[in-house]
């Protein structure tokens, strides 16, 4: 495999940005226009085969992949700074620094592993010509989980919260800031037993794949931007050999939702599709 000419361009950056004297960045955004104007100094300097259009995904296939650390530049890394994807308004990525303990620009600290609860969930009633056209990509992931009920059994077995109905609204949902790759409503007995709404919004990734939190953050956000309920709580599935991992996340509060700055896990299982399916 060809080393990627992604890290070059992104230390190009972090140096136009960066100020000697204050030892500091300008600004940590990163925008359209500077991923465009990097490129190009890297062909013309180094000789870079990078394509100067769509800037606005040229972070996508560093965070997604269980390598994304390998992919981010050495000195970056000596100097403790890491990434985050900031979609909207020619934004593309922003520079963070490490929090307390972190050792890599992006740890996975979500997704399946060893040991996990694990429960059993039948495939056989999706029909065995739909499981032929099983292919490896989210859209499927999510279809299969709606027909097996996958997330109704996560909160009637696993999560926290008193669930007493589940409907799923709709797969692929785009909104200005980010998308939804699912979408449920629930009603939920509150501590004093009174019956409430709620929403599940979920992310979809493929094996291999990161959970990437900042998505998972920004789809909280338009959730409450988008409906007038007080508790969402987002979920994250990905393919793994066996079936679907599914990590629930701890509920966010419409009143706690400027302190929101991280996700918490609630419970993560692993529902075993027995038997398997094509795709999965």
């Amino acid at each position: 495999m060809a080393k990627s000419q992604k890290p070059a361009v992104i230390d190009r950056i972090f140096d136009t940005l960066w100020d000697p004297e204050q030892q500091r960045l300008r600004r940590t955004v990163v925008t359209n226009e500077d991923v465009v104007i990097a490129i190009a100094w890297c062909r013309s300097n180094l000789g870079s085969t990078l394509s100067e259009k769509n800037p606005a995904n040229f972070m996508k296939d560093i965070i997604r992949g269980s390598n994304a650390s390998n992919m981010w530049p050495d000195r970056l890394k000596a100097l403790r700074y890491g990434g985050r994807q900031v979609t909207g308004d020619g934004n593309v990525f922003e520079f963070v620094p490490y929090e307390a303990g972190q050792d890599e620009p992006f740890p996975n600290r979500f997704g399946y592993h060893e040991g996990v609860w694990t429960h059993k969930i039948q495939s056989i009633s999706i029909p065995l010509d739909s499981k032929a056209l099983g292919r490896d990509d989210e859209t499927y992931l999510i279809q299969v989980a709606v027909k097996l009920a996958v997330v109704e059994t996560h909160f009637a077995l696993r999560s926290p919260i008193e669930v007493i109905e589940l409907t799923h609204l709709q797969i692929g949902i785009k909104l200005r800031l980010c998308e939804v790759d699912s979408l449920f409503s629930a009603k939920y007995r509150d501590e004093n037993g009174v019956a409430q709404q709620m929403i599940i919004t979920a992310e979809a990734k493929k094996k291999n794949q990161r959970i990437l939190e900042e998505q998972v953050m920004q789809q909280v956000k338009a959730a409450f931007n988008e409906t007038p309920v007080n508790l969402v709580v987002p979920i994250a599935m990905t393919s793994t050999t066996d079936g679907i991992y599914l990590a629930e996340f701890k509920a966010i509060k419409r009143n706690e939702l400027a302190i929101f700055t991280e996700l918490e896990l609630e419970q993560e299982a692993l529902y075993e599709l027995c038997p398997r399916v094509q795709g999965i």
